[in-house]
């Protein structure tokens, strides 16, 4: 436990008595006179003075101003300056498929796969710059999402079933085609001496036996974490395995650089993008000319590395590097923030910007559990809310070490159950923080990370076993552990199980109400639309490629002029992820499944009423794979005269579709689903007609 934690709960302790006396009265204050304390300028009192300082919790207005590190005259450090040109580029690189071209064969890479997914295939925006999936996979999976009848965004990435056999004789989880055999970040290693060793980082390591940074499928044993924040803590991962120094037992920053730095360099080797993504960039004008722009210093010491001209061999290896890759990469990371929340507006005078429920949970936020209230703001301080209370705003190497991580009682990530047969160790857990710096202290604690955003989150922790904010907030409620192991490792924090003190009953004791209000909170009023949607009036930024990003003929001509496509990042593939499912999910193209799927016009169609004529025709997969995403109904060779007025749209060559949302995004096989197709036209019973059945979404 840090330093500054145990003189908290000292100080918590020796108030104890008072306030167990006082209970009611404390609770009576915290709560029962609410109305009276939660006007808008009184709760912004009573926060200003939990902080110490309203201004705390504020964002900087301008990316320039968000925490980089600087020189020790206070100006921006030039090699890790936030910059604009550094920043579009980051963006650009983040979302490029095209980087994923890292494939070792002899470790069970497939070579179909290279270049098919990238950093926002596990941090999209519509997800809270998380996956939005329980199982987060990148190269070797497919998929991005599918859109329900209401227009719900549903995340849906999983392995790959059109490439391969699976790759164990029984898949490990159910529906898997291709399968795992080592989360991403697991190495196992051989001692010179023939001894089998297993961990990230070894001093003599020898042979490598296997890895999950090289094989088929590019998962990892952990929930995905959001990157919103990033620039506010110096320990990224969950574990803080990022700016952790290179002499830590679990260290791997060979630069000594920032967290920021150091978290896209450890990701770019995890994700099958190091050292084989530089000659792939290094092809396409565009980038060439955005890397002179964000590195005008290396630009000028390459002379002969221009847009212009094909580049002669190793003339752009000065300019465009893993280095400069990590560097644009950091930059992105850095400006990933929300300024646009209610929560925002009412810090900013907004007396309007919350409701009276959130104004509740806002004071339930920030007032001590020992008072009544929640405490969160204890561990969810800052302007991006992932930060202690009196932990500085500037993260600044080698001046203050983050310290906000806890054992909260939790269980592995299910992933983690490749972990076991792979290292021969049936007792292996993720310890968290311990892996890292090597200290028991640390078992099994993990990172506290932002609140912001959450609404899009869907799974919640390292473990991804809870998926709704409500049932986070009713978990730290009851403080009860989940997990005997992680609970019984003698480093689980008192502020889950005991916040009220170590002599009340568990949990923070919030009835029914006040769980509605804290969740109100947390989901509504730190939620910003403008990070998933572009809105050109909001100072947020959209997480995911922007109209002004793409739009290279309307705002970056030069861009346009090299080669960049409008609407594609600037590979040409698709955003994200260019797999076929994906591409499918993003309407980019469709997959003709007329002969996978039986079809049958029912007898006795209804009649509706006007003229109106009605089949409905029963489709069944009658296939061995599943029909996913949405399912377009094409009606073709309609008679003269006769028109599907019913139809959601007309393809490109003019036949209408009618567009049928399938349950759960996908029809398996042996099911079927009715479709009802009304037209008009000349009397008859039905007119004649083909149909045929695609798959994708968009329009065709």
């Amino acid at each position: 436990m840090s330093r500054r934690s145990k003189h908290r709960i000292s100080g918590a302790r020796s108030r104890r008595r008072g306030a167990m006396v006082a209970g009611g009265l404390a609770l009576a204050f915290a709560w029962g006179t609410a109305s009276a304390n939660d006007s808008p300028v009184a709760l912004r009192s009573f926060i200003d003075t939990q902080v110490g300082g309203i201004e705390k919790l504020m964002v900087p207005a301008q990316d320039r101003d968000l925490p980089q590190p600087r020189l020790a005259d206070g100006t921006p450090d030039p090699f890790f300056e936030t910059t604009e040109a550094k920043r579009y580029l980051g963006k650009q690189l983040f979302h490029d498929p095209v980087r994923t071209a890292r494939v070792r064969e002899a470790f069970g890479g497939i070579r179909e796969v290279a270049q098919t997914a990238s950093c926002g295939s596990c941090h999209q925006g519509e997800s809270a710059s998380k996956s939005g999936t329980l199982f987060n996979f990148a190269v070797g999976g497919e998929g991005r999402h599918y859109t329900d009848e209401d227009g719900n965004f549903v995340p849906r990435r999983r392995a790959r079933t059109d490439i391969l056999p699976p790759l164990r004789s029984t898949p490990l989880f159910a529906g898997d085609a291709l399968v795992d055999e080592l989360p991403t970040l697991t190495d196992i290693y051989e001692f010179a001496v023939g001894s089998p060793a297993r961990g990230r980082k070894l001093p003599d390591p020898g042979r490598l036996l296997a890895t999950g940074r090289l094989d088929a499928l590019d998962s990892v044993g952990r929930n995905a974490p959001g990157v919103i924040g990033a620039a506010f803590n110096n320990r990224l991962l969950m574990g803080g395995f990022a700016g952790e120094p290179d002499s830590s037992p679990g260290g791997l920053n060979p630069f000594n650089h920032p967290a920021q730095e150091n978290v896209a360099l450890l990701l770019l080797d995890a994700h099958r993008m190091l050292e084989d993504q530089s000659a792939e960039l290094q092809k396409i004008p565009a980038f060439i000319k955005l890397f002179q722009d964000a590195f005008p210093q290396e630009a000028a010491a390459s002379p002969d590395c221009s847009p212009y001209m094909p580049p002669a061999p190793g003339s752009c290896d000065g300019l465009i590097n893993d280095i400069t890759v990590f560097r644009a990469t950091a930059t992105f990371l850095r400006t990933t923030v929300t300024r646009d929340t209610a929560w925002d507006r009412f810090l900013a005078g907004d007396d309007g910007a919350l409701t009276p429920t959130q104004r509740r949970g806002a004071r339930l936020f920030f007032t001590e559990a020992r008072n009544g209230g929640a405490g969160c703001y204890g561990c969810h301080s800052g302007p991006m809310l992932n930060k202690q209370v009196d932990d500085p705003d500037v993260a600044g190497v080698g001046r203050f070490v983050d310290e906000n991580f806890y054992n909260l009682g939790l269980s592995d990530h299910p992933l983690q159950a490749l972990n076991r047969p792979g290292r021969n160790d049936p007792e292996f857990r993720d310890d968290g923080r311990r892996e890292v710096t090597g200290e028991d202290s640390d078992a099994f604690k993990f990172r506290v990370l932002t609140l912001r955003q959450l609404k899009d989150a869907r799974f919640f922790f390292h473990n991804g076993l809870f998926s709704s904010v409500r049932e986070v907030v009713r978990y730290f409620n009851e403080g009860v552990p989940q997990d005997a192991v992680a609970a019984g490792a003698g480093t689980l924090s008192e502020r889950f199980t005991h916040p009220r003190g170590e002599d009340s009953p568990p949990g923070l004791g919030l009835d029914t109400v006040q769980v509605d209000a804290l969740t109100d909170f947390i989901e509504n009023a730190l939620y910003d639309t403008a990070f998933v949607h572009h809105d050109p009036a909001s100072p947020t930024q959209m997480f995911q490629l922007s109209p002004p990003d793409v739009q290279y003929s309307v705002f970056r001509p030069e861009l346009a002029a090299l080669g960049a496509i409008d609407g594609f990042p600037l590979s040409g593939r698709a955003e994200d992820n260019d797999d076929p499912l994906s591409r499918r999910d993003m309407g980019l193209e469709f997959l003709d499944v007329t002969a996978q799927a039986a079809i049958t016009r029912m007898p006795d169609a209804p009649k509706a009423a006007g003229g109106v004529t009605a089949d409905v025709v029963r489709i069944r997969n009658a296939g061995t794979s599943i029909i996913d995403t949405h399912l377009l109904v094409v009606a073709r060779d309609l008679p003269a005269g006769t028109r599907m007025i019913n139809a959601s749209g007309t393809t490109s060559d003019g036949a209408p579709y009618l567009r049928v949302f399938l349950p759960a995004g996908q029809l398996a096989p042996g099911q079927s689903t009715d479709v009802r197709l009304e037209f008009t036209g000349p009397p008859q019973r039905a007119p004649a007609y083909r149909l045929t059945l695609l798959s994708g979404q968009g329009e065709p």
